[in-house]
């Protein structure tokens, strides 16, 4: 998942030769809520609108339920799905650092910050992040780039991955929680950090 430079929300694999097929854009219905940090100060947007004026834009979608059957996978809870075989809840995010000037932590759920400056950081050299869930240091979260796992947040939620090329960064932290059993049997979170690298 990625904001693109024109404020446009995608879901799907970045580079687009190993899409298949399954890149999208995200519809506002889609979204449930939308957080802009401007000047130090951090605000929901009720429009919904991926606002350029954001130091830091942070976006939430809407829960869903997804169960497995004989016959394929539903969008839909375990209690409400015939012949269930296992199902799980996604709850999904996407966070774009547009510059240093950012207050990062939104206190929603589980985010991946950066914590040194967007505007050092070059190719070749390391994101040093630190992996958050409702504002707290949280270890042991696996952190993926460039479509591979680089490793777990440690005690105090951090964790460096070392930027391979230019351009706009995918970086994604994921963990997976025991759900209730009824609707769900897992609890999948994930979030995905944007900084764009320009050399």
């Amino acid at each position: 998942m990625w904001v693109d430079d024109a404020l446009v929300l995608h879901y799907g694999h970045k580079q687009m030769k190993n899409s298949h097929g399954e890149e999208k854009v995200i519809k506002k219905e889609d979204i449930s809520k939308v957080f802009c940090s401007s000047n130090s100060k951090v605000f929901e947007v009720e429009t919904k609108e991926l606002k350029a004026n954001c130091d830091t834009l942070f976006v939430v979608l809407n829960e869903a339920y997804y169960t497995k059957t004989p016959y394929g996978t539903k969008k839909q809870s375990k209690d409400k799905t015939k012949m269930a075989i296992s199902s799980f809840k996604s709850i999904e995010s996407v966070k774009r650092i547009n510059n240093d000037n950012s207050q990062q932590v939104f206190n929603k759920g589980l985010e991946l910050s950066l914590t040194n400056k967007l505007s050092n950081i070059e190719v070749g050299d390391k994101a040093r992040l630190l992996v958050t869930y409702d504002g707290k240091a949280k270890a042991g979260v696996s952190v993926a780039y460039a479509n591979k796992v680089k490793g777990v947040s440690d005690e105090d939620g951090h964790i460096n991955i070392r930027i391979q090329k230019a351009g706009l960064q995918n970086i994604k932290a994921s963990m997976t929680l025991k759900g209730d059993g009824v609707k769900s049997d897992e609890i999948i979170h994930s979030s995905t950090l944007n900084i764009k690298v320009l050399k």
